[in-house]
């Protein structure tokens, strides 16, 4: 299943595949899309808080990635939200964001998650 946003930028879309009880994220927009990092989360246990869940989170990213930070993070969030082992892999290019564009892709990256996030409940 696919979600995407259209900001005034750039896109970005997100791209949800199960695999068996697993979950495949691919995160791709900007002006070159491509791979540039692949975060792999599993839900253990919390020990400070076992009602709260924790994930432990693997990496691999080219060098210097700023989207490193979104593959965690919705490799973490997703992880989180469903219990699942959740591999998401991507890469969104944006040349020289200015601090209000990175804000929005944040921003926007937080809104594909829980509209997926949403879909899933239901």
């Amino acid at each position: 299943m696919k979600f995407h946003r259209v900001l005034l930028f750039t896109k970005i879309e997100m791209e949800v595949t199960p695999v068996g009880e697993d979950l495949h994220i691919l995160l791709t927009g900007g002006d070159h899309p491509y791979l540039g990092c692949i975060a792999y989360a599993t839900p253990v246990e919390n020990p400070e808080n076992p009602e709260e869940p924790a994930t432990d989170i693997s990496i691999i990213s080219t060098l210097e990635n700023p989207e490193e930070s979104f593959c965690i993070y919705v490799a973490d969030r997703l992880c989180k939200a469903t219990g699942k082992t959740v591999v998401c892999s991507g890469g969104i290019y944006v040349p020289n964001p200015t601090k209000k564009e990175r804000a929005k892709l944040v921003e926007n990256v937080d809104d594909l998650i829980k509209d997926w996030v949403f879909f899933y409940a239901d």
